[in-house]
């Protein structure tokens, strides 16, 4: 039996390591997970269980949080440390780093299996498909296994993983996957270039069974004390004959409100109409920016106004409640671009937006079109979160960061637009992030299904962090 722990910093149910563990559970490995910022002495909980393995998954931006964390805990217990999710698959450089000794590059279930087999038959480890690892000053670099296109092999996600967490275990709502992929090329995100990453390797956009699906949420909801259903698919709503079927089913067979991601050319009404009847407490959909030009010419997002407005018509005639994404100080925006994004979200009427700085990460396709255009420093660092600041040059970035700050008070009161306008020509400042925490909150809140105390204190955890 080898011993695997993972590691991370926020309280959030990431479903990585929850699907990683459920697996290696079930061929008789032990997994446990520490959060740190919930650890009065993490380094003693490491030291405790005193694991074969250290696993961290992250993203770009919190990987630095991740190397720090790495080398602080093998100086206390040298275990070899490995490093998943999107950062290793884009950056698998990061295997230089001196806390890092192996990563895994795309799906990890079935690397990290053969892995805990071999650590744990004392077998050699360096030609295993997906993980890159360092060995005496050798990098063996192994190439990619197909993808796993029936993705009820896997076993359910190991959601004892968080039991030990009080406060996502007081949140009554919980994340199910309905499949994984993304068949869209937006220029702001990793899944073209994940999907080229793997072609030839399998069907990159794949859908569970439905009675897969019913029976992980049944089961589920007979465990914890669950209210509410969260579906995070980046196309939850994309195979509409799949849809139309699940959602009858759900509604038969689980009946518990839910939540879900949407994109606004796939809300036609027989969907919208399904969302309803099935229970769908709201949706969120991208609308990134209210230029169109912007959207699709430099996002790619192939998007219109006009069908975001239908989407939105046909989402207040059935009464789903929904909320929407846009960033702010993208490549080339102008002032005037970034006030169109606040116009079309009050034409929109959406009960929540989520609003956020644009964070350039590299290797993206619009990173290389801001450094080409002169609006991005190509030496530029990543920033820690989306909300940091930016990066961007823009001849009113000051201005457009502090409009991100008040969008969600400008689309939802438009009257006090001309006090906006004001504002937003002093320099960035603290005020005006307290006063963007503050009115981001309801949509933290119905996305979540948080008390309002739990949000209080989930976002002094997270300011804490970050």
């Amino acid at each position: 039996m080898a011993k695997i722990l993972f590691v991370q910093n926020v309280p959030f149910e990431f479903m990585g390591p929850m699907y990683l563990s459920a697996l290696l559970k079930k061929h008789g490995h032990e997994c446990r997970l520490v959060i740190v910022s919930e650890e009065a002495d993490y380094l003693g909980r490491v030291a405790a269980f005193d694991p074969d393995l250290i696993a961290f998954s992250t993203m770009t931006g919190p990987h630095k949080w991740v190397l720090e964390t790495a080398a602080t805990i093998k100086r206390s217990l040298n275990r070899p440390v490995i490093l998943g999710g999107p950062h290793p698959t884009f950056f698998p450089e990061v295997i230089y780093e001196p806390s890092v000794d192996m990563i895994c590059v795309g799906e990890g279930e079935f690397a990290a299996l053969e892995l805990a087999d071999n650590l744990d038959r004392g077998r050699d480890i360096s030609a295993i498909q997906n993980l890159w690892i360092k060995r005496d000053g050798k990098i063996f670099k192994n190439g990619l296994r197909p993808l796993t296109e029936d993705l009820d092999v896997l076993p359910f996600p190991d959601r004892s993983l968080y039991d030990g967490c009080r406060i996502l275990r007081s949140v009554p709502a919980m994340k199910f996957l309905t499949g994984r992929g993304c068949p869209h090329r937006c220029a702001f995100c990793f899944n073209h270039s994940y999907n080229e990453l793997y072609r030839g390797l399998g069907r990159a956009v794949r859908k569970r069974n439905i009675d897969h699906l019913i029976a992980e949420i049944r089961e589920t909801a007979r465990a914890y004390h669950l209210e509410l259903v969260r579906f995070p698919d980046d196309s939850f709503t994309g195979h509409r004959a799949w849809l139309l079927e699940f959602l009858g089913r759900y509604k038969d067979e689980i009946g518990l409100p839910f939540t879900g991601l949407a994109r606004a050319n796939e809300l036609d009404e027989d969907v919208v109409a399904a969302l309803k009847a099935s229970g769908c407490l709201n949706v969120f959909f991208g609308v990134e920016t209210g230029n169109e030009d912007l959207r699709n010419r430099v996002l790619k997002k192939n998007l219109t106004n006009g069908q975001l407005t239908e989407a939105a018509r046909l989402l207040r005639r059935y009464g789903v409640r929904f909320g929407t994404y846009n960033m702010f100080g993208l490549p080339g925006e102008t002032l005037a671009m970034a006030f169109e994004t606040i116009r079309l979200n009050h034409r929109l009427g959406p009960d929540y937006t989520i609003n956020n700085m644009f964070q350039p990460y590299p290797r993206t396709e619009i990173v290389d079109y801001a450094v080409e255009q002169g609006f991005l420093d190509a030496r530029s660092e990543y920033l820690e979160t989306m909300n940091e600041g930016s990066l961007m040059t823009l001849a009113d970035i000051g201005r457009i960061t502090n409009l991100c700050r008040f969008a969600q008070t400008a689309v939802r009161h438009p009257r006090w637009l001309p006090i906006i306008k004001m504002l937003i020509k002093l320099p960035p400042n603290r005020a005006f992030k307290l006063i963007y925490d503050a009115t981001s909150a309801p949509a933290m809140k119905s996305n979540l299904n948080l008390s309002w105390l739990n949000v209080v204190r989930w976002g002094l955890r997270l300011r804490k962090i970050t």
